[in-house]
This record gives structure tokens, sequence and C-alpha cells, in this order.
């Protein structure tokens, strides 16, 4: 009879973590499903897949290798990143220790002496060792470990999905300098046309050949032109201040770039998209937060449950400071702690309410994360089977502006030549 009261706690703390884990197996197989959305075309991983180059690597040019590097290193915000990545790493050993017991350790001594007599003193002193330990019945501080170490999964898939933007931002940036300087110097060759029009109109004006107005009107182009060669100055010291501010400095204006766009290297491709997908850092951090709040539900779902805490010491109290370390004065004590909450008003329910919520919107986040991810991975294929059609366009659009530079020049000659002093 003295064991029926176990029992029966035994049995209902096993009915409610069967309860629990039947809730949290139809999450995980949500979850599963989520993930089995996939084309099926997709699911085959292939062994021919090669893994992209490094970034310094991807075109040909030194300069750009070098700003690639200095960004890597350099940018606040990597910084800033990388200190996440620790931040998270030192809260998963702090978690780690809840598994472990605990041990402290503590002395004190005091002496006493009657003023009217100052020849009677005595003293007495204390100290021991206390040692504690949470077995963790439940699994609480195990969930606890591995929502830390999911903040930790989802603070390196930040960082380096960050790292990824920050050198494309960086190699962005590098073309807009150099498609800025070319820009710059049709700008120039622009003026230097219209100047020379300028220069004719003027003398055909004071021939009589034009009127008033055909000279205003060259002038009149000349200041447009003049305008736009300031405009296309300030763009390129704008370009080169963007470049600096990436690569960790201060908004310099005098970085030093190539003259043409650099070539790209060879870059091995993912013939099969499952490849790519497992290689997105936006699906590696939402995944890594689902098993946050899942985490976070099991916690939530076990909060009221009754908690155990052993604790042991070995210690003295009220002997003399002589005797401390006298093993006769020492006893030792072992204690078992049971604890739980039997009525909260409602707040626990409301945490798990919570949490179910907040798992619901990460699950859906996870979801639209692999939906985008399938779609931005058909478009890159869409694009490399096309033999990159923007890529051929934006080389035309600057061939363009090179031929439009050397019409320039041979109108500039043909004018000089007509208008030359004989």
């Amino acid at each position: 009879m003295n064991r029926l009261p176990s029992l029966v706690l035994l049995a209902a703390l096993s009915t409610i973590g069967a309860c629990t884990s039947t809730a949290i197996a139809s999450y995980e197989t949500t979850i599963a499903n989520q993930e089995a959305d996939v084309p099926s075309s997709w699911q085959v991983s292939s062994q021919a897949a090669v893994e992209p180059q490094a970034w310094q690597t991807l075109f040909e040019d030194t300069l750009l290798s070098d700003y690639l590097t200095l960004a890597e290193q350099q940018n606040l915000y990597l910084r800033q990143a990388d200190a996440r990545v620790r931040q998270s790493e030192a809260c998963v050993r702090q978690s780690r220790a809840l598994l472990g017991p605990r041990l402290a350790a503590d002395f004190s001594a005091s002496g006493f002496a009657d003023l009217s007599e100052t020849s009677d003193t005595s003293d007495s002193g204390r100290g021991g060792l206390t040692a504690s330990w949470d077995p963790d019945i439940f699994g609480v501080n195990r969930s606890t470990v591995r929502q830390a170490e999911a903040r930790y999964r989802l603070q390196q898939a930040d960082s380096e999905r960050l790292r990824r933007i920050i050198l494309a931002q960086t190699a962005r940036a590098y073309f807009q300098i150099i498609e800025a300087d070319l820009q710059l110097e049709l700008a120039q060759e622009n003026l230097s046309f219209i100047e020379e029009t300028k220069r004719v109109s003027e003398a055909r004006f004071d021939a009589g050949d034009i009127a008033r107005s055909d000279l205003a009107l060259a002038e009149l182009e000349f200041e447009n032109a003049v305008a736009s060669l300031r405009n296309q100055e300030f763009a390129a010291r704008s370009a080169r201040r963007a470049l600096s501010i990436l690569i960790g400095e201060f908004g310099a204006d005098d970085l030093l770039v190539a003259e043409t766009l650099p070539s790209a290297a060879a870059i091995g491709l993912h013939p099969v998209p499952a490849d790519l997908l497992g290689a997105r850092y936006d699906i590696l951090a939402s995944r890594a937060a689902l098993s946050i709040e899942l985490d976070g539900l099991t916690i939530a779902q076990r909060a009221n449950w009754p908690g155990l805490q052993l604790s042991g010491r070995i210690g003295s109290s009220g002997a003399a400071s002589s005797d401390l370390f006298d093993p006769d004065f020492y006893v030792a004590s072992l204690t078992a702690s049971l604890d739980a909450i039997l009525f909260d008003s409602g707040r626990n329910r409301a945490e798990v309410d919570l949490a179910k919520a907040r798992l619901e919107g990460a699950n859906a986040a996870y979801a639209l994360a692999i939906s985008t991810s399938t779609f931005d991975v058909n478009e890159a294929f869409d694009s490399s089977l096309a033999d990159c059609p923007n890529c051929r366009a934006y080389l035309f659009q600057c061939s363009y502006k090179l031929k439009t530079v050397a019409r320039f020049k041979r109108a500039q000659r043909h004018f000089s030549f007509k208008t030359a002093p004989k």
C-alpha cells in the first residue's frame, strides 16, 4: 500500500510523456512532409557535381581578388557576424554544463573576545564541499542543449550567408567602378566632340553661315555635356567609396581598378539542383530555426513537470579553527528534492500555445525557403542553359559604348580636318 502513490505518480508521468512525445512526433512528420515536397527529379544527388571555387578565383583579376580578401577579413558586418557566432558557441558550452554536476567550496572563520578580559578569546570556523546534480529525467536540459546547438548552427548559416552577400556586393561594386570609368571616358570623349562642334558653330556664326539660334543650341548641348561629365565623375567617386566601405575602410575614392572588365574563370556547376539546395545557407538557417522552435515547444510542455535535484555536502560547522582539518569534525549529508508547480493561473498553457504558434511560423518559413530556393535554382539553371543572355547583353552594351567612343574620335578628326586653317 505504501508503494501505491509512487506507482500512480509514475503512471501519470508516463501518460503525460507519451502525449507530449506524440505531439512532437506529429510536428516532425509535418516537417518531413515539407522536405518531401521537393520535386522528385531533385531527389537524386549527382556524384559528378563540382563544388564552386573560392570567390577570389572566380575572376581573372588580381585587384579584385585582393579586394575580396580584404572584404572577407575587414568588413565590419562580417566581424559582427563572427562575434555572434562566437557568442552562440559559448552559449552551447554553457548549456552543456547543465548536464554535469556542480561542485562548490566554502570556508569561513571568526574570532570572539571579551573586551573586559582580553585573554578570554575563542574562534570558530566552518568549511565544506557541496555537490549538486540534476539527472534531467524528462529531458528538459537536453532540449535546452539542442536548442543552443541549433542557435549556433543558425548563426553559422547566417554568417556564411552574409559573407557571400558581402563578397557578391564587393565584386559588383568593382564592376560598377569599371563601368563608371568607361562611362566617364565616354563622357569626356563626348564633351571633346561637342566642344569641337561648338567651336565649328561659332566659326560658322561669325562667317554668317548659321543663325543665332543654331549657335545657342550648340552652346546648350555643350553645357549639358559638361554637366553630364561632372555627374559621371561623381558617380565614379561614389562607386569607389562604396567599395571602400565594403573592404572595411572609410570611404576612400582613389581605389585602383582594372581598365576593362575581368574575364570569368572556369566555374564548376552542379548538374543536379538538389546539390545546390543542400549548399544554400538560407535553407540551413531556416532548418536550424525550426529545430529551435521544436525544442522550445518541448521545454514549454515540460515546464510544469516535477523536477528532481540531488545534492550532497561534506563539511563542518562550529568547530575551532584548529579542528578544521580534523575528519572527526566533518559530517556528510545527501539530499534529494522533488518540486513541481501545481497551479500557475494558465501561464504554462499560454507558453505552450505561444511555442506552438512559433513552431508553426517557423515551419511555414522553412517551407517558404524550400520553395523559394527551388524557384531560384530553376531560374539559375535556365540562365546557364541559355548561355547567360544577361551577360551577353551587358557585354554588348559595353562593346557599343566602346564603338561609340571610336565613332566620336573619327568624327572629331573629321571636323578638325574640315576646320583646320589653310
